[in-house]
C-alpha cells in the first residue's frame, strides 16, 4: 500500500471543508492538485471516499468510516514527531548510566546534579554496580553511557577519557602507615591485605605491582565492593589498594588515604558507551557535561 500523507491531509481537509477549491486554499495547494491526491488515494485503497456533486462533496460510508482513521493516523504521527523534537531539544528524554561503586558515590553526583538543573525535563538513572558489570550491562543495552574503567581494549565499547585515578593505600587513621606521606608497595609486605575479587579489573593491576615486589603475596580477605572494604579496615581487619577518591568515603569512618609509590600506579577512568551505537540527544549532551566537569578540574 502506497498512500502518503499528502494524500490523508487533503483527504481530511475536503472531508471537513465539503469543497475542493476551499480545501486547496487551506492547503496552499491548486485545486487540481487536491483533485489528484484525493483521486489517488481513492485508487490506492480501491474505493470511492466521496460522492461528488455540483459545487459540494459528501464522504461517503466507507469515507465516514475512514475519516476517523485518518485523523488518528495523523495525530499519533504529530504526537510522534513532537516527542523526537522534544527529545532533540532535551525538553524531555531518560539517560540510563552506570557507574563503578566509588565513582558512583563520589565522582558522578555532582556532575548529573548540575546536568539535571540545566536540563530539568530529562530523567538520569543511575545504576552503581561493581566494575566488572559495567561492560557487559552496555552490551546488554541495559545503561546508555558508563563511567568506569576498561582493562583491555574491547572492540564493542568505546572509551572518551575522563581522568586519570591514582592508587592509594587505605589505612585506619591510627595505624603506622597513617601519617606518612607515602608508602613503597614493597612495604606492604607485613600487612593484612584486604582485596576486591578477582573479577574486578582493579584487583588485577594491584596483584601485577605486589607480586613483583612481594613474591608470596596472598590477601587475607576478598570482598566484592569497595565499601565494604573501607569499613573492615575501619573495624581494624586490615588495609588495602584503593581509588583516590575513594578518601573521599573514608574519612567519615576514621580511615585515611596515603600514597603508594615506586612505583606511583594511575589507571584510566572513562566514559564508556557501545561503539558504532549513536547515543539519544539526552545521553549525547550528559556526556558532553562530564567530559566538560572533568575538562574544569583539571
Amino acid at each position: 500500500m502506497n498512500i502518503t500523507l499528502r494524500q490523508l491531509r487533503a483527504f481530511i481537509a475536503v472531508a471537513e471543508l465539503g469543497q475542493f477549491n476551499i480545501a486547496a486554499r487551506n492547503l496552499h495547494l491548486t485545486q487540481s492538485a487536491v483533485s489528484i491526491l484525493i483521486r489517488d488515494l481513492e485508487r490506492e485503497i480501491g474505493v470511492r471516499l466521496f460522492d461528488r456533486h455540483t459545487r459540494m462533496v459528501s464522504l461517503t460510508l466507507v469515507g465516514q468510516e475512514f475519516l476517523p482513521q485518518a485523523r488518528k493516523i495523523m495525530k499519533d504521527l504529530e504526537l510522534a514527531v513532537g516527542d523526537v523534537r522534544d527529545n532533540a531539544s532535551l525538553k524531555r528524554g531518560q539517560v540510563t548510566i552506570a557507574a563503578a561503586i566509588v565513582l558512583a558515590a563520589t565522582v558522578v553526583p555532582p556532575i548529573i546534579a548540575r546536568f539535571l538543573n540545566k536540563y530539568p525535563e530529562i530523567s538520569v538513572n543511575i545504576r552503581d554496580m561493581p566494575e566488572e558489570q559495567i561492560t557487559p550491562a552496555l552490551k546488554r543495552h541495559e545503561v546508555d553511557i558508563a563511567v568506569g574503567t576498561l582493562s583491555e581494549e574491547d572492540p564493542e565499547i568505546a572509551a572518551t577519557p575522563l581522568l586519570r585515578d591514582k592508587l592509594m593505600l587505605v589505612c585506619r587513621e591510627d595505624h603506622r602507615f597513617a601519617k606518612r606521606k607515602s608508602v613503597r608497595w614493597a612495604e606492604l609486605k607485613d600487612e593484612t591485605l584486604i582485596t576486591l575479587a578477582a573479577s574486578n579489573p582493579l584487583r588485577n593491576i594491584v596483584e601485577h605491582n605486589l607480586i613483583r615486589v612481594v613474591p608470596n603475596y596472598r590477601p587475607k580477605y576478598e570482598v566484592r565492593f569497595s565499601t565494604t572494604a573501607i569499613s573492615m579496615i575501619a573495624a581494624g581487619m586490615g588495609v588495602s589498594v584503593l581509588p583516590e577518591n575513594s578518601g573521599q568515603l573514608a574519612s567519615a569512618v576514621g580511615v585515611t588515604t596515603v600514597d603508594l609509590i615506586d612505583p606511583i600506579v594511575m589507571r584510566d577512568v572513562s566514559l564508556l558507551q557501545r561503539r558504532h551505537h549513536s547515543l539519544s540527544p539526552a545521553a549525547e549532551h550528559l556526556k558532553a557535561a562530564f567530559i566538560a566537569s572533568v575538562a574544569k578540574q583539571v
